[in-house]
């Protein structure tokens, strides 16, 4: 997976160059770190593998940096439900437009709001049944 991701990198950045299978072969080159072309090798085949890593490994999911924030001052509700909808997919992987998503965004929408704009909106009749577009036209109302 890592060598496959990686090697595909380098064919795309290298068109014209010498293709990845010959900088990362399936078998001992026995490169001698003391000549100067086994040494270039050696430096390729390293970016490679970091790039390959880069690329083939999941990236680890924090869903509490996701929402460890809270709406700044001069930030319109809309501005901070996109935030919101951006940090869910960025740190916790998750995608906003399913059911979870959509459930987690409403829910740290209303909680970390500004505090009127939360009070408003938790006594808005059944919140948490209703969709996030009505939310957000109820939060923007009188602004």
């Amino acid at each position: 997976m890592i060598r496959r991701a990686g090697m595909q990198i380098w064919d795309s950045q290298h068109a014209q160059g010498p293709l990845a299978d010959t900088k990362w072969p399936l078998q001992d080159p026995n490169w001698n770190h003391q000549q100067q072309d086994h040494r270039i090798n050696m430096h390729d085949l390293r970016g490679i593998i970091v790039q390959g890593i880069r690329e083939a490994v999941p990236r680890g999911q924090n869903i509490n940096k996701a929402f460890n924030e809270r709406q700044k001052k001069e930030e319109t509700p809309t501005d901070w439900l996109e935030r919101l909808r951006k940090n869910l997919q960025m740190y916790s992987g998750l995608d906003p437009e399913t059911p979870l998503g959509q459930a987690l965004l409403k829910t740290q929408f209303v909680a970390t709001s500004w505090e009127d704009i939360r009070k408003k909106l938790e006594k808005f009749d059944n919140w948490q049944d209703r969709d996030l577009d009505e939310l957000l036209r109820e939060a923007q109302k009188d602004m």
